[in-house]
């Protein structure tokens, strides 16, 4: 049951792309013309999607949130990580702010393209007239029909013998790599095959992390420049985040 499930979802993603092509179907998502090198969209953090998390006030630092964003924008391109999707989105701090139209901060976002369902949003917005530096990792979550079909398809893989998962894991490699053609077709250059949060291995986990935590020491690298030239105190920043990852 869970084969046919699977090449089910893959000929709706070959039929989505086909029609795509044609331009017969809006797009799933989308982004705004570029500006300044990173793209310009809209999104929402909600609390439950945030798998790692960083954040700070720092007095003697209101009104500077854009310029740090554009210090740690900078910062981060610089490191030229592979496969690394940089971005400048208004979003939101909870879905009924987005639902009513008000309260949409600035973040510089950062996405892996082998990882696309997560999301580092990175902030500076002014609270109480200082700054709140931040940042948040979010995972898309499936909806209910797509998160019941994964959940079929993951318990009737786990419960088959391990001889007999060849053939599973065969077609579900095919489909990966059918969808990478398509994807480097849209593109017009290599892209690496996706990789859910369900199927990611100790590698993967280890691959992301380090990502984030690049990401991270940038953060803080941008923070301690600009807080020496206002001749602030670093060292009383608290470095470490909250998580998984755990990081300091």
């Amino acid at each position: 049951m869970g084969t046919i499930i699977f090449w089910i979802v893959v000929i709706a993603f070959v039929g989505y792309i086909y029609l795509r092509r044609k331009k017969k179907i809006p797009p799933l998502f989308s982004l705004n013309a570029k500006a300044g090198g990173l793209g310009k969209g809209t999104s929402v953090i909600n609390e439950g999607n945030i798998v790692e998390e960083w954040s700070q006030i720092i007095l003697g630092m209101g009104g500077k949130g854009e310029e740090l964003l554009k210090s740690i924008a900078a910062k981060l391109q610089a490191q030229n990580m592979p496969d690394v999707v940089f971005a400048r989105k208004e979003a939101s701090l909870g879905q009924s702010n987005y639902t009513l139209g008000d309260k949409r901060y600035e973040f510089v976002t950062m996405r892996h393209q082998r990882y696309p369902d997560y999301e580092m949003f990175i902030g500076a917005i002014d609270r109480a007239g200082q700054l709140k530096a931040s940042w948040y990792l979010t995972v898309a979550l499936p909806g209910k029909i797509m998160g019941k079909l994964r959940a079929i398809n993951k318990a009737d893989r786990d419960a088959m013998p391990r001889a007999l998962r060849a053939p599973q894991m065969l077609s579900k490699t095919l489909g990966k790599m059918l969808a990478q053609r398509l994807n480097e077709k849209m593109a017009g250059k290599p892209v690496p095959i996706r990789v859910r949060p369900e199927d990611m291995t100790m590698d993967d986990k280890e691959e992301l992390g380090t990502y984030i935590t690049v990401a991270h020491n940038v953060v803080l690298a941008a923070l301690e420049e600009m807080m020496n030239d206002l001749k602030l105190d670093f060292s009383k920043v608290d470095k470490h985040t909250e998580g998984f990852l755990n990081l300091s």
